[in-house]
């Protein structure tokens, strides 16, 4: 089994603590749950398959009209619904980033041009290159912001330059903004508030993340471009957002304060951390969001030929029940790249001293 396919995976691990799996540290709201619950005596019914009243939950809270949202399984549901409609022959990423466009694309073989953001940079976006790299037959650009798995995010001015330019070429720009709640300022990098100016953009939202829903399953997309969504509603099964999905999304739009909160907790322990890791010599890059990307320097270029009997921190935290993502299978990245969450202070303390704890095991017969 791959360990380094995605994070999350508790079903074929013996795990006490997962700081592998980007979900909001307060977890579920309670009031989602007890949404849940009450959902029971509507089980039997089929769903809702147009999703009328969490579409029009989500129209009132981001102001815009329920035409322009389609909702899913998750925000990857989406992202294959409309690579299977659209069947793209050419696309662009900045890589590394969420693995599920590649997936995507390259199930309806589409050409993948991939521009590599520079690790001696942090894995910053330089607009102006990525916009080089457009070309009048590119069809689609995946954008993940703030980027998954490094935690970086592009304000919505520069964001503005890249729907511009797709828009002179004739290109879809799909905007994932999966994890733009987390940031201080959502509002600040979110492109909502252009959709009417920019149809020739689509922009994914879910709650997976935000309302700690992974299980639950739902995310949606946003585009002034109805015609287009109507296209993913014809080609998708017709019930692919449950009773109680739909249910879970109602009420969670009603938790005003719950990602306040969240926001202030990680700005408080994110600096924490980033210096906890930086601390044990590991090299970190500048997250802004819920999750932070850093690097082990004595693993870096070990394949699993050459690794000898020397144990990876992934491993030395496996045994110790601990989950964390490798990431050395994102485009860009390789061996030694990891990616752990931001929880609650004590579960991120629990986490560095196991980290301390397993380097001074470790590290030696790497170095020898």
């Amino acid at each position: 089994m791959d360990h380094a396919m995605h994070g999350g995976d508790i079903y074929r691990n013996v795990i006490t603590h997962d700081f592998s799996v980007n979900l909001n540290p307060f977890g579920m709201p309670e009031a989602v749950k007890d949404a849940l619950r009450a959902s029971v005596e509507h089980w039997d019914r089929y769903p809702d398959s147009e999703c009328a009243a969490l579409r029009d939950a989500l129209a009132r809270h981001h102001q815009i009209r329920s035409e322009e949202i389609l909702c899913g399984n998750g925000a990857a549901d989406l992202i294959f619904q409309l690579v299977q409609t659209l069947r793209p022959r050419r696309a662009l990423l900045a890589v590394p980033t969420f693995s599920e466009y590649g997936q995507a694309l390259q199930g309806v073989g589409c050409e993948i041009r991939q521009y590599l953001l520079r690790e001696e940079e942090g894995f910053h976006v330089p607009m102006d290159e990525l916009i080089g790299c457009l070309t009048q037959d590119t069809e689609l650009v995946f954008f993940c912001n703030p980027n998954n798995p490094t935690g970086i995010p592009v304000r919505n001015s520069e964001l503005e330059k890249l729907a511009d330019a797709c828009r002179s070429t004739g290109t879809l720009l799909v905007l994932d903004e999966c994890f733009g709640a987390f940031l201080e300022e959502p509002e600040q990098y979110s492109m909502l508030g252009t959709i009417e100016k920019y149809p020739n953009m689509l922009i994914l939202k879910a709650f997976t993340k935000s309302y700690a829903m992974a299980g639950v399953r739902l995310g949606y997309a946003v585009c002034a471009n109805t015609q287009l969504l109507a296209q993913m509603r014809r080609l998708r099964q017709p019930w692919s957002v449950s009773v109680p999905a739909q249910e879970a999304g109602i009420a969670a739009l009603k938790q005003t304060s719950y990602l306040q909160q969240t926001r202030a907790l990680l700005k408080e322990q994110r600096p924490n951390l980033t210096c906890g890791l930086k601390r044990l010599g590991l090299t970190v890059y500048d997250s802004e969001a819920n999750y932070v990307l850093f690097q082990v320097p004595w693993e870096r270029g070990v394949t699993a030929g050459n690794s000898g009997e020397k144990k990876s921190l992934y491993e030395g935290c496996r045994e110790q029940k601990l989950l964390i993502r490798d990431c050395s299978n994102y485009a860009g990245l390789g061996p030694g790249f990891y990616r752990v969450c931001i929880r609650t202070p004590e579960e991120n303390r629990y986490l560095l001293e196991q980290f301390k704890q397993i380097i001074s095991l470790t590290k030696g017969a790497w170095q020898r």
